[in-house]
């Protein structure tokens, strides 16, 4: 994680909008297609995989890429709620895998072999 610090608010708002317009460069279209009620799958810092359920999507242009999920791990297996910018996700997972994944208290040790991992828009 970086810490970056400012000497001013407008200095601290310019890098963040300069942070959210590289983000939104990456984003794929089947990413940007995300809708409430999919599930997904997240690979942050250190490899901890996060599972999560797109709960809803935002109206605001500038926040057209981020949705509002409950996410899970196993450092968080409760879940919490919060924006996440599509271009973090990693791929759609079906629904019976996220179960599966709760039930084993989000514990997953790499892919395992046939992984339903649903890139494109929903069938």
């Amino acid at each position: 994680m970086e810490v970056e610090f400012f000497d001013s608010h407008e200095a601290a708002a310019k890098r963040l909008r300069q942070a959210m317009e590289a983000a939104d460069a990456r984003v794929t279209p089947w990413q940007a297609a995300l809708r409430p009620g999919e599930c997904i799958l997240s690979i942050v810092e250190d490899g901890l995989v996060v599972f999560g359920e797109v709960l809803e999507g935002y109206r605001e242009p500038h926040l057209k890429h981020y949705r509002f999920c409950r996410c899970f791990s196993v450092a968080c297996p409760e879940g919490e709620l919060g924006d996440v910018h599509v271009s973090t996700v990693a791929c759609r997972i079906s629904r019976q895998f996220f179960e599966q994944m709760r039930q084993t208290g989000w514990a997953m040790e790499g892919p395992p072999p046939g992984l339903p991992l649903l890139r494109g828009p929903p069938p």
